[in-house]
This record gives C-alpha cells, structure tokens and sequence, in this order.
C-alpha cells in the first residue's frame, strides 16, 4: 500500500474518530472505531466540491491538505475525551469470546474475496462505468468536477440515462481514491474504499448487535446475511446502493439509541448519517419522515416546541445535499443538458389500484422471496418474527419495523410513479437497506432477548464448574 492511499485512510478516520468521540454515541470501542471510519468517509466526499468553489485544482497535492485539515480540526475535537475514551476501550469492552473466532474467520475468508476482487478487478456495472466512476475518471483526469463528461459529452448526446447524475457520495470516493493510487498498484481502480466501508460498517453492526444480545446469538445474525449471495457480491461490485445500505442502517441504529437514551449528541450523530445516505442516493430523502414521524412522536410527550425543532433539524440535514447535488450544483453551477430528465414523476390514472397490486406481488415474487438473492434470510426473519409475536406479545423493537413496512410502501410507490425506478434494479438494490434492518428488528425482539439470558445463565455454572 502506498503513503499515498494510507495517508487517505488515516485521514478519513480521524477525522471521523474526533467527530463521534466528541458526540459521545456509543459505548463500546469496537463500535467507535467502525463508525468514525464511516463517518470520515462521508464527510471527506464533500472535500472536492470545496476545491471545485475555491477553483483549486482537483489533484493530490490540495486533496492531501483538506483531508490533513480535516482530521486536524477533528483532533481538536478530543480535548477532555481522555476518560470517556478510556472507558470505552478497556479490554473487557474489546475482548471477544471463543465462541466468536469461528464467526470471525469466516468473516475474514469472505472480506479477503472481497477485497481482492475490489483490488484486482475493474468496475464492472453498467452503472458505474458511464456514471460515478466515468464522472470521477474524467474529473481526475481534468482535475475539475466540470468536466468534459458534463460541459461536451452528455449534451452532444441524444438519449442517454441519468447514471452521470446519481447522488455524489461515490463518485467523490472514486476520485480521492484515485488519485491516492495514482494508477499505480492493486488500488489503481479506485474502489479500495468500498472494502473500507464494508469492514467499518460490519464492525458497527456486530459490535450494536453483540451489545444488546448474546454474542453467538449476534454472530449468527451477521453470518445469516454474510450468505446472503445479492449483498455479499455487492461488496465488490461497486455500486451506490451498499454505502447508501450502510450510512442510512447506522442512521436507524443511532436513531434507536437516541429514543432509548434521549441523548444530544447521538440524535446529532443519526442526523449526519441520514444526511449521508441521501448523500449517496438521491431517492432516500422520501423515507425520512418515517424518522422524523418517530422523533416527533417520541419527544411530543415531553415537549411539543422539541419535537417540532428536532423533526425541522432532521428534515433540513436531509433536504440540504439533495438540492446541493440536484438543484444549486447540476441545475445552476453545472448546466444540465436539455434533454436530461432525472427522477421525473408520472401519475397513474387509470386503474391505480390494481396497478398498484401487482407491483406488489411482482416485489414480493422477484425480490424479497427469492433465495437466489438472499438465500434463507427474509424466511428466518419471518419465521423469527412470527415466533416473537405468539411468545411475547410486547412492543419491543416496534420502531425499527415501522422502519421496514413504511420503506416498504414507498419503495412501491416510487416504483409506480417514478420514472427510471424499477424492481428488478432499484428494488433489487434498495432491498440491502430491509434486509440489514431486518436483522437489526431480529436482535431487538424480546425472543433473542430471552434466548441470551439463557445463553449467559447457562455459561455462569459452565464457568464454575471449569473453575473446580
């Protein structure tokens, strides 16, 4: 690995590392570690956009100085945090069970694939060769993000799909990644973040899950979705659609904990992921009222002016990069080509209804219920969930369903009245996002919770019985 491509990776978690430190968001280290790398990952993509306003040319050299005054500035973040950070990182906190090595071999047999097919092989979708890896490519190569590809190309042609306009996040990724590589090396193709990416958010989600159920009962959950085949290749197959899956699950995750523990800086913390995630997908900004309906609904019992002000800052976070990217950066700094007609709305007027049916079933037969895509993991849900309700009829875990079935409504009604949105794709992919929130609802029901009181009385008198 080159200095270059680790100077970028220290960066980015530090800067990261100071910002949730500060915000104090969890309780676990290994938790602290996978979530300030995500969180540096989102905001070092907002770096090129600030060289492109300063008119700084787009190379190494003034990308390595933001990403240096980045993590800068979040050092300075970490003064008083001594005690807070010790806490969080004594060896009880970080130190894993023997029941837990086989689940993290298996983990590292399957992020060593990964990585290497991220290292060694080229971008292959569709999507990303003439959108974010084509915009990053060309902005890299003219060092401005007004590139050829936008001022020559795209107007030059006469239909064309609106891959060059998806939201941001990757393309920003490709371009720091690529110049750190410089074209040079198994990193040449840019893509080294996504496996970075992966292994931060696989660290956050364990390290959650393992804090509120037993750790076997947890590593069973995550090896669940590790064989899930759809989402496995995806960690590889660069793509939009993982890091959105990643950003907007660790939203819900610190959203979660916010109305557990009513805590500032974790609500402020859920607010920046969610922001990402529409960073990183454009259509994710119609599934935050279903937080900011959870917000409102949690804090109106306490006070009516801090459910209004805490929705308005959610709502605001969220709209902000969405009419960045959409409107002040493609419609005014960047002229978008006439015959560009990204994310246009149609209405169904004849026979809505049973329209709407069949949109339904087709998501249900194509998607969700087919193994192909994510092997036994939505029947386990199911069958978990199910078993939850007959034992224990309570409300525990309830807002992150509400989170499942309201995506799941407005993914089918962006898929009827959105043109470019489909199921075999658009679902396909936006699934990630239920079948991570799934396993989250999984180690919040009362059933896991009982199971892992089992599981810990039962290891109390095997302990004791070794000690004699």
């Amino acid at each position: 690995m080159s200095f270059s491509v680790f100077f970028v990776i220290l960066t980015q978690f530090i800067t990261g590392f100071g910002l949730m430190t500060r915000l104090r968001v969890v309780a676990n280290g290994l938790s602290l570690t996978g979530v300030s790398m995500l969180a540096g990952l989102g905001i070092s993509s907002v770096l090129p956009f600030v060289l492109q306003f300063a008119h700084v040319p787009i190379s190494l050299a003034p990308v390595q100085t933001g990403l240096a005054l980045l993590a800068i500035a979040s050092l300075l973040l970490l003064r008083g945090q001594v005690t807070y950070l010790r806490d969080i990182f004594t060896w009880n906190r970080l130190s894993l069970r023997l029941c837990e090595l086989p689940f993290v071999g298996f983990w590292a047999y399957l992020l060593f694939i990964s990585a290497w097919k991220c290292a060694w092989f080229p971008n292959l979708p569709f999507d990303m060769i003439v959108g974010p890896d084509l915009v990053a490519t060309f902005a890299v190569r003219e060092k401005t993000l007004v590139s050829s590809v936008f001022t020559e190309h795209l107007p030059s042609v006469s239909v064309f799909s609106n891959q060059p306009f998806y939201a941001p996040f990757t393309a920003m990724q490709q371009i720091l990644y690529l110049l750190a590589a410089d074209s040079i090396g198994p990193f040449a193709f840019g893509k080294l973040w996504l496996t970075i990416l992966v292994i931060a958010f696989g660290l956050f989600f364990y390290a959650e899950l393992r804090a509120r159920i037993h750790p076997l009962l947890a590593g069973l959950l995550v090896t669940l979705l590790a064989f899930s085949p759809e989402l496995f290749a995806y960690t590889f197959l660069v793509q939009t659609d993982w890091a959105n899956a990643a950003f907007f699950v660790s939203g819900v995750l610190l959203l979660q904990r916010y109305l557990e523990s009513s805590k500032r800086g974790t609500f402020l913390a859920s607010t920046l992921f969610f922001a990402l995630a529409c960073w990183t997908r454009t259509e994710t900004i119609f599934f935050i009222p279903i937080g900011c309906l959870l917000i409102f609904t949690r804090s109106l019992r306490s006070s009516r002016r801090t459910a209004i002000l805490q929705t308005g800052v959610l709502l605001a976070a969220c709209m902000l990069p969405v009419v960045f990217w959409n409107y002040i950066f493609l419609r005014g700094y960047v002229a978008l080509p006439a015959n560009a007609h990204p994310g246009t709305f149609h209405f169904v007027s004849e026979n809505y209804f049973s329209q709407l049916l069949i949109t339904v079933v087709k998501m249900n037969t194509q998607v969700v219920f087919d193994v192909d895509y994510w092997n036994y993991a939505v029947y386990v849900f199911f069958a978990l969930t199910l078993l939850n309700f007959i034992f224990f009829r309570d409300k525990q875990g309830l807002p992150i369903l509400v989170w499942i079935l309201g995506m799941y409504v407005l993914f089918c009604l962006l898929i009827l009245h959105v043109d470019g949105a489909n199921i075999p794709y658009t679902f396909r992919r936006g699934f990630f996002k239920l079948l991570l929130l799934m396993h989250v609802y999984l180690g919040s029901t009362s059933l896991l919770q009982w199971l892992s009181g089992w599981l810990y009385k039962w290891e109390v008198p095997s302990a004791r019985f070794v000690e004699r």
